[in-house]
């Protein structure tokens, strides 16, 4: 029985070193891993900050070239109108402004008005936005007075369940 105790005593000492230098190999590469992953890690935060540095400068290129456009379009006195649709009327009154227009006739509409338009804001304008004119062009609006709505009466909707005409 003792033979048998020493022999197993020394098969788990030669598993116990075995698993050990296991364990170390497994140490060594997870240590690798950790570099390679600090590396990466590194890399690509100064990839990020190149992809946004190369953002800023195509966006401000872009800028420029667009205020470029406007600039020789203003200097060849035409200009694009903007759309003014669903802006409050002193604002749109400021944006054509900026744009090198002026606000022409101001026209009010009265009565039922769209969903969600509130009174004041321009609900149409003449020429449509796109349009390009000379510089100080006049641009008519047509703005909200009143901000009733009114409801659907088709059989789906809510108003025509609870009316008295079913």
């Amino acid at each position: 029985m003792k033979v048998q105790l020493e022999q197993r005593l020394i098969e788990l000492r030669k598993e116990y070193e075995s698993g050990k230098k296991i364990m170390e190999g497994i140490e060594l590469k997870l240590a690798e891993l950790e570099r390679r992953k600090t590396s990466l890690s590194e890399t690509l935060l100064r990839i990020s900050g190149a992809i946004d540095l190369l953002e800023e400068v195509l966006e401000v290129s872009e800028g420029a070239q667009e205020l470029q456009v406007k600039e020789n379009l203003t200097a060849a006195g035409i200009v694009e109108v903007p759309d003014l649709v669903r802006q409050p009327l002193e604002k749109a009154r400021k944006i054509l402004e900026e744009a090198g227009l002026t606000t022409g006739e101001i026209v009010e509409q009265r009565g039922i008005l769209p969903i969600g338009v509130m009174v004041g804001e321009v609900l149409r304008q003449d020429p449509k936005a796109g349009t390009k004119l000379p510089a100080r062009s006049a641009i008519k609006l047509i703005v909200a007075a009143k901000g009733k709505v009114l409801p659907s009466l088709d059989k789906r909707s809510a108003c025509n369940c609870l009316s008295d005409r079913n």
